[in-house]
């Protein structure tokens, strides 16, 4: 049979691991191919593409981000494709498959859970007209009747199914590439899907290493692992990362991480680790303790944020830290205190998130206690409960949006540094109160250009009187040219006009003795070559010292920033002070 697994991505860079499992645990007995779209393209091309590739059987992969246009695609599939079978599988369906195929006449079958060895029979039932009755871990039709067989046990031995990228990366070109070293997770977190299923279950080491190194040979530019708690295992995280830092290369490894398990042993071979090999995404969500034990989640945060501040001195690991906003037991005032104890932490990126009742989670099947209301489609975002009310969880999203703009980023990091200083050093306030002037100004729902952000902060941090607005110009044009090589600047951080300083910095860049001390490895190229390379730009503070120690003297200071080597942590051109 030729059968079609199709993805429908939230973005064009992800991929579907999902779905080349089930090719690689499938497709020696058939034909399949994996088709991905994401929810942005046209759906029409979608049904399209699908029509015209003449399946036998179409396969959909299904999570809250695309269960709508999966099941349109498919009714329209339906009609113009009577006799092709419809499989849905994939979390999304799992916990209510039978109420999903009764609202949904195209869809003739559901795996549910754990998908290969069900996928596998199902297929083999459709090609010898058998019996469905005896695959478990299938819904399926019989008649008007619609059947739900018994569960299907997991798979105990993960070696048994094949390398999801045994074909190759064709196709994955600037896209990420998932891959996983264990399924389950040791905890059970009431938000969370797999606290619904017991035990973590593990790869091999030695077939994971031997994978790990595959990726590193490719070159693939980044690994996300879905490990739902890579580290659980201290032990065998601690092996893995000993290998991926002996094999080099230039592959990042992103990994879901447990901060409060990174002892002192981890935290030694994680020093040794270069700049950019690993990403890691520690989920702190709270720091009520309260809250913390009506999740049921396991957290020390005294010793994760011990943790993150180690890692993060190392500036080796780019690290990004979560939170979750509509959690029990967590009002406002709470969770401005939560997004203040992470802010202070420094993470490369904080990421705040909206907590999304999914089906099957034990959150939603308590909601009544909490009071908790929702939206009925996916992705069941949380609206009010009973410590929020919905206008707080609305400025929530409006503050996530700048974060999200400005701290996360990494543009504006000592232009805030400076602002939240200024602001009785409350993160949480400064951006409460950039919010409501962003609002007032009538920013909201537009796209901006970076150079239009830095020109919208300038204007809110002239409104604030107890900043030194001259200062502020200083270290808001010293994030700028940080960032990149200036062609032009936002309104109002246009640089001093400084007599003779062209020339100066003419002469600069010929000296040999410059080169030799600050780019070394430019030498050999001319002065024009490395000034495309490189740039020196005059302020009236010591900005170097600022973002050393946050103290900015009164005094001018030329700074020559080199864009060609760029650091890999916080994305920006490295700056030394220069004498002209």
């Amino acid at each position: 049979m030729k059968v079609i697994l199709v993805a429908i991505n939230s973005k064009f860079i992800h991929s579907n691991l999902a779905l080349r499992y089930l090719k690689a645990y499938c497709g020696k007995e058939h034909s399949i191919d994996v088709m991905e779209f994401s929810i942005n393209d046209n759906i029409e091309r979608i049904i399209r593409e699908i029509y015209l590739a003449r399946p036998d059987v179409v396969a959909f992969s299904c999570y809250i981000w695309n269960i709508r246009q999966v099941l349109m695609v498919a009714d329209t599939l339906k009609r113009i494709m009577d006799r092709c079978p419809i499989v849905l599988g994939g979390p999304e369906v799992s916990f209510d498959a039978g109420d999903i195929m009764r609202d949904n006449p195209a869809v003739d079958y559901i795996v549910v859970g754990e998908g290969e060895e069900t996928f596998r029979e199902l297929l083999q039932i459709l090609e010898d007209n058998g019996d469905p009755a005896q695959v478990k871990g299938l819904v399926y039709r019989h008649g008007r009747e619609i059947v739900v067989n018994p569960a299907r046990p997991l798979i105990r031995d993960l070696d048994q199914i094949p390398f999801p990228y045994q074909d190759g990366f064709a196709g994955l070109e600037n896209k990420i590439v998932y891959y996983e070293t264990s399924r389950g997770c040791p905890f059970n977190c009431q938000y969370c899907l797999s606290s619904t299923i017991p035990g973590v279950r593990y790869f091999s080491l030695e077939r994971v290493e031997k994978e790990l190194e595959l990726f590193v040979k490719a070159g693939i530019p980044q690994v996300k692992l879905v490990d739902r708690t890579f580290n659980c295992n201290p032990a065998r995280a601690k092996r893995i990362f000993k290998t991926l830092i002996s094999l080099g290369g230039q592959t990042n490894f992103h990994f879901e991480m447990a901060g409060d398990l990174i002892d002192e042993e981890m935290l030694d071979i994680l020093k040794q680790a270069p700049p950019g090999l690993f990403e890691f995404e520690i989920g702190v969500q709270s720091t009520n303790p309260n809250t913390i034990h009506e999740i049921q989640r396991k957290m020390d945060f005294d010793a994760l944020a011990r943790t993150v501040e180690r890692l993060r001195r190392g500036e080796n690991i780019h690290l990004h830290l979560d939170l979750i906003a509509g959690l029990p037991e967590e009002d406002y005032a709470s969770f401005k205190r939560s997004f203040n104890d992470v802010y202070f932490l420094r993470p490369n990126m904080l990421q705040l998130g909206f907590l999304k009742l999914l089906k099957g989670s034990g959150l939603r099947l308590r909601a009544a206690q909490y009071g908790y209301e929702y939206t009925q489609y996916p992705p069941y975002k949380v609206l009010k409960n009973n410590y929020m009310a919905y206008d707080e969880i609305a400025k929530l999203e409006m503050i996530e949006d700048l974060v999200e703009k400005y701290y996360n980023s990494g543009r504006f990091k000592y232009t805030l540094d400076y602002l939240i200083g200024c602001h009785h050093n409350n993160p949480f306030e400064f951006f409460e109160g950039f919010m409501e002037f962003w609002k007032a100004r009538g920013y909201e729902g537009f796209s901006y250009s970076p150079i239009r952000l830095y020109e919208i902060l300038l204007e809110y941090g002239l409104t604030m009187d107890n900043a030194d607005h001259r200062l502020l110009k200083n270290i808001m044009r010293f994030d700028w040219v940080s960032y990149e090589k200036p062609s032009r600047y936002p309104e109002g951080l246009e640089p001093p006009q400084m007599p003779g300083l062209g020339k100066a910095v003419d002469s600069f860049f010929k000296n040999r003795e410059n080169i030799l001390k600050f780019m070394p490895y430019l030498e050999g190229y001319t002065p024009r070559q490395i000034s495309r390379m490189a740039h020196i730009e005059a302020f009236e503070y010591d900005v170097v010292e600022g973002a050393k120690s946050g103290f900015y003297p009164h005094s001018i200071t030329y700074v020559l920033f080199d864009y060609n080597v760029e650091n890999k942590i916080f994305r920006r051109s490295n700056f030394y002070k220069v004498s002209l």
